[in-house]
């Protein structure tokens, strides 16, 4: 039987969940099965603004390939220093050259580029000089939301893709588990079993939880802020 203390879940539990992984988020059905930018705020945001409205596509096409383009520009290690696109906020169109990509946003204002330029520029007036920085501030989604082309959906994504989760990111999780097993769970248990179903299907915890993430947020946020319980 299923504990919401000692989170032990039953077999029952782990294979609704795989079943549900299998039908919605498998690799064949879902680009999305990498972890994320962890520590490459410079990363996450050109994947949150390049993939708004647009396909992802695999690694060598659509985000990926734009964000593989500047790393090959960048020549570092790691891209964690937004002033390196804040560079380009006077000079958008060298940045969409330098990554391949002229999509614009959607009300067609600007280009995606100059949108991830902007939002770096505001981030680091800000104080954010690296992705442990980005928080879900008030003050920072603020800012961030106001940039033409940078709504809610773009700024949750980016946040996800830094490793930082926020109520709306859980409660999502929440949703694909609780729909997995039939029964609601709280955002600590739905997290642990995420975790033991990641272990039990060989697969790395944080490209599971991405790709369920960009399933589950194609559907209409769940209303089930009351019984939302942050992981420890």
């Amino acid at each position: 039987m299923y504990s919401s203390v000692t989170h032990i879940f039953s077999q029952r539990d782990r294979e609704a969940l795989t079943a549900h992984i299998a039908t919605c988020a498998t690799p064949a059905k879902s680009p999305y099965w990498s972890p994320g930018w962890p520590q490459e705020i410079e990363a996450a945001l050109l994947d949150a603004v390049f993939s708004a409205r647009a396909t992802y596509g695999g690694p060598e096409t659509g985000v990926r390939r734009v964000v593989s383009r500047w790393r090959e520009y960048r020549q570092c290690e790691s891209l964690d220093d937004p002033t390196a696109l804040a560079a380009f906020v006077n000079n958008p169109e060298e940045l969409a050259e330098i990554l391949g990509n002229r999509q614009r946003v959607a009300g067609n204002s600007t280009t995606k580029a100059e949108c991830a330029a902007r939002i770096a520029t505001t981030l680091t007036g800000l104080g954010v000089a690296r992705a442990e920085d980005l928080v879900d501030s008030d003050e920072l989604r603020a800012a961030f939301t106001a940039v033409p082309g940078a709504g809610r959906k773009t700024w949750e994504c980016a946040l996800f893709l830094v490793g930082e989760r926020t109520p709306n990111s859980l409660l999502q999780v929440i949703a694909f588990t609780s729909d997995a097993v039939g029964r609601t769970l709280d955002g600590e248990s739905a997290e642990m079993l995420l975790a033991v179903t990641a272990e039990s299907m060989n697969v790395e915890r944080a490209a599971l939880e991405h790709a369920v993430w960009r399933y589950q947020r194609r559907l209409p946020l769940p209303q089930r802020g009351s019984q939302l319980k942050a992981a420890g």
